[in-house]
């Protein structure tokens, strides 16, 4: 009997986030796991859903255009109900929703779960039915440790072409920042700097590891400034978003962060996801400090990573 995984809200990185704990079950306890098709990650079969097998890896990234996302994202506001309708009506079959409303499709029929009890009655009940799970927070970090070299070989085997895998000829520090969103929501406040500390940070980071070049992606336009501030401290600044306008910003963003020699953001699940991959830590932002740094093993514990890397 499979365990279905419908819908986990949020964007890119948060699916991955999802898809890594769901492998870390699938290969733990030996059963069937499948995820729905989403805008982000879908089958390589043109199946509704995909199972996350240890040796068929069976999924991608989706590129299609923005129309057919569109489409296919109605699609699933009446698929998935569907799925938790039929789930929840026809026993043995279950029905599980988790973590907050906003993470899952509206007019889910479906019992309520909370967190910490989840993932043990959900394994259970999944060895002898068909089980519907929506929601955030089917977690288990202990089991992400002991699988995480079998869950790397399998991202990296399904998103080869966007790692675009390279030796460090020239060690830079990969930057992302996030603010967009972030300042919409009050609970990620501690995930936002100035650009003094951004800065701060750069500069830091920069003379610690004795780096000379900066690899910047922002979801706001870099004041001048900014970039002045790195350049006459003798940094190469370079914004691929700017020389590469024609590329896929996936490929460019992937690459970029898994050949990185060192991270520093404000606890982007995608960054984090990818550098889950290759990297031991990353380094945030501080206000008090020249930088924190954060190993990843201990990121869904850290704050402030642990806000939304949980």
């Amino acid at each position: 009997m499979p365990l279905i995984f419908t819908s986990g809200g949020g964007r890119l990185g948060n699916q991955f986030l999802n898809l890594i704990h769901l492998m870390a079950l699938a290969f733990e306890y030996k059963i069937k796991v499948y995820k729905i098709n989403d805008i982000f990650l879908s089958s390589k079969d043109t199946l509704i859903m995909f199972r996350l097998d240890e040796d068929n890896i069976n999924w991608k990234i989706n590129n299609s255009n923005l129309i057919k996302k569109f489409i296919y994202k109605l699609f699933l506001k009446i698929l998935i109900p569907f799925i938790h309708f039929f789930c929840n009506v026809t026993p043995p079959n279950k029905s599980y929703k988790i973590g907050s409303k906003n993470n899952y499709p509206s007019l889910i029929n479906g019992n309520y779960l909370k967190e910490n009890s989840s993932v043990t009655r959900i394994i259970r009940e999944a060895k002898n039915s068909n089980v519907a799970v929506c929601g955030w927070g089917l977690r288990d970090w202990k089991l992400v440790s002991k699988h995480k070299k079998t869950i790397i070989k399998n991202i990296k085997c399904a998103c080869g072409e966007y790692l675009n895998i390279q030796e460090h000829k020239n060690k830079y520090l990969f930057v992302h920042i996030r603010r967009s969103d972030f300042l919409e929501v009050e609970e990620f406040k501690d995930l936002n700097f100035s650009d003094d500390i951004w800065i701060k940070s750069i500069l830091n980071i920069c003379s610690f590891k004795s780096i000379k070049k900066v690899v910047i992606f922002s979801d706001e336009l870099i004041k001048k400034f900014f970039i002045l501030s790195l350049k006459t401290k003798g940094l190469e600044v370079i914004i691929p978003e700017n020389e590469n306008k024609n590329l896929n910003f996936n490929k460019i963003f992937f690459k970029y962060i898994y050949n990185a020699s060192y991270i520093l953001c404000n606890s982007s699940s995608l960054v984090l996801s990818i550098a889950f991959l290759s990297h031991e830590s990353i380094y945030l932002p501080c206000r008090n400090k020249e930088f924190i740094e954060i190993l990843l093993s201990d990121a869904h514990i850290s704050h402030p990573t642990n806000i939304n890397w949980k």
